[in-house]
């Protein structure tokens, strides 16, 4: 688990990244539905996006097995509004990225990947 000090680190780089990239907001949620650190657009509710990540992945997870496939790296909601990407971080973590209707899901992705390495590396750290 994240320490009080890494997390507020955290919080100050999800705020950047957001900012740097027009995003609605970043959010980093347990497996169980509990918010941990986010940084998001007034109006956005921070428990109810941490539960409905960890609901969509539970779901996503039943669904790729029902089908036989392995593993569940990522759900993509789209709509008219924008994305919302939850990506598998770990055993631990789920990351929620928000994002406005004129974003590119290339540069989405490469987002979530620099957030993913900076939470591995303040986990090693």
């Amino acid at each position: 688990m994240l320490e009080p000090a890494k997390l507020e680190s955290l919080k100050t780089s999800f705020k950047e990244i957001v900012r740097e990239n027009n995003l609605d907001g970043l959010i980093l949620a347990d497996v169980e539905g509990l918010p941990i650190v986010s940084y998001l657009q007034e109006g956005i509710d921070e428990d109810t996006l941490a539960a409905a990540g960890a609901a969509i992945f539970t779901a996503g997870l039943m669904t790729i097995s029902d089908v036989g496939k392995k593993g569940l790296d990522q759900v993509v909601l789209h709509s008219p509004d924008g994305y919302v990407i939850y990506t598998q971080l770990s055993e631990d973590y789920v990351l929620g990225l928000i994002s406005p209707e004129n974003a590119k899901l290339g540069v989405l992705k490469l987002v979530i990947k620099k957030v993913s390495d900076e939470i591995k590396k303040l986990e090693t750290s």
